[in-house]
């Protein structure tokens, strides 16, 4: 249900809105209980002479993954804009020709949590089958009591902020926004680690305790011209987001670098490296890696809590992780009578990840065996007497398994930053009273190139 007024100067609009969703995924547990999704949603809108801007909507929304009395809860959301140059005392001018001043919050309801929706009902597990006698039969099973159900699940809730600024210059020929964005997301879905030993082999129940948050900007800059028949846009994005684990049921670790809280979603953990053992008496004054001797050539680490051995206790936070937290992206339009061409780059840094595998590993066939790629034999490996290099691309050739030089550590992490040719499209439309003598409107030939070149230091 729609309404729409307007009456000097005041412009007022409205919605109300119901919507309802049922739906049943065959496979897995509660398979055949369906999902009921349900809202109501309404909003209103009002604004003065485009000049003073609000917007206030709301939905109340259900969802049957809950226990009742959890089921239903309300998100609300408000904006305000002010548009600066639609103020009579601003006089229109050739220099500033629009600029918008806007903010606003909000909070979203997610009731998607993984993949068994039902937490606040107790399940049930198949057994391990019954033993007659002296004969077990694997094949008669019973049930064993699952996880414990937890009716005080509810909804995750995301709580949003914004502002920005949109303006436009020099009779709208460049035009920018920037908008700062902070988002609290509380609520989530976690496994209490920290009291799971309490409740046995079968577990405790999800629990609503974590909380992340995410916070950055967005920036966004373009320029466009027209000069006779020669027309150019150039347009550029920035963007940059940032998150951080607030609260996550995690149980006591012995360190406190050891932890996830207080890191990104994704965060690698791993060992610091330390170059490489350059002789035997380098690896006799040094901690013992993992149960083993090391040999020169091999990757040294570093013993993060002084205990004199290097273990699963030395892990810390290194590099940053798969997602890239800075995006960008620039490109070009022109056109010049029938001839138009198209450019975009596209690109992203501050993201890291691991090589690992038969790419790195010496004789890495499952059995410690196999091939080695001519690169690592050939390349710039760590010798004994011939090439001692520490900084050499990899370390000395092992056959057999040597789990001492393929631990996740920051030696085999790689800066995942890239910028990268998207799109390039060239293309010519034939003269419009040429086509239109075969009956048609248009014809255009045209190019079109997707990834055609990546710089990147991998």
């Amino acid at each position: 249900v729609r309404y729409k007024q307007s009456f000097s100067g005041h412009n007022i609009s409205g919605l109300v809105l119901y919507n309802m969703s049922y739906t049943s995924t065959p496979g897995g547990r509660y398979s055949y209980v369906p999902h009921i999704y349900q809202a109501l949603v309404g909003r209103v809108n009002y604004d003065y002479e485009n000049r003073y801007l609000f917007e206030v909507n709301a939905g109340y929304n259900g969802s049957n993954r809950f226990a009742e009395g959890h089921r239903y809860q309300l998100f609300p959301a408000a904006s305000v804009g002010w548009v600066l140059t639609n103020e009579p005392f601003f006089k229109e001018n050739p220099i500033l020709s629009f600029t918008k001043l806007r903010f606003s919050y909000g909070e979203v309801g997610n009731d998607k949590l993984g993949g068994f929706s039902y937490y606040y009902r107790s399940g049930y597990d198949e057994g391990l089958g019954y033993t007659f006698g002296e004969t077990h039969n694997p094949a008669i099973k019973g049930l064993i009591q699952g996880k414990s159900a937890n009716e005080n699940i509810t909804w995750e809730v995301a709580r949003k902020y914004n502002l920005g600024l949109e303006t436009k210059w020099l009779k709208d020929k460049i035009s920018a926004s920037i908008d700062f964005f902070k988002e609290r997301r509380s609520n989530i879905l976690c496994e209490p680690e920290r009291y799971s030993q309490a409740a046995g082999s079968n577990g405790l129940a999800p629990i609503n305790y974590g909380v992340v948050t995410n916070q950055g900007y967005d920036l966004e800059i373009g320029y466009q011209d027209q000069k006779g028949d020669f027309g150019y846009s150039i347009k550029g994005i920035y963007g940059y987001a940032h998150n951080e684990i607030v609260e996550k049921s995690e149980s006591v670790k012995p360190y406190a670098y050891m932890s996830q809280t207080g890191n990104p979603i994704g965060q690698f953990i791993g060992y610091i490296s330390d170059g490489f053992f350059s002789s035997y008496e380098d690896v006799a004054s040094s901690p013992v890696q993992f149960g083993q001797i090391s040999r020169p050539g091999d990757i040294k680490y570093k013993d993060i809590n002084g205990d004199g051995i290097i273990d699963g206790n030395d892990k810390v936070a290194i590099g940053a992780t798969t997602k890239p937290n800075l995006i960008y992206g620039f490109g070009m339009s022109a056109k010049w009578k029938g001839l138009d061409v198209n450019v975009h780059f596209q690109g992203s840094g501050k993201s890291t990840f691991f090589i690992d595998g038969t790419t790195v590993q010496m004789f890495s066939g499952g059995d410690g065996w196999g091939n080695v790629l001519k690169e690592m034999a050939n390349g710039n490996r760590w010798i004994l007497g011939v090439n001692e290099d520490p900084n050499a691309e990899f370390p000395r050739l092992t056959y057999g398994q040597n789990p001492n030089n393929y631990q996740k550590s920051d030696y085999w992490l790689r800066d995942g930053s890239y910028l990268r040719l998207k799109t390039l499209d060239i293309g010519y439309s034939l003269p419009t009273a040429l086509v239109n003598k075969i009956h048609l409107n248009r014809v255009r030939v045209f190019f079109v190139g997707t990834n055609l070149l990546t710089f990147s230091d991998f």
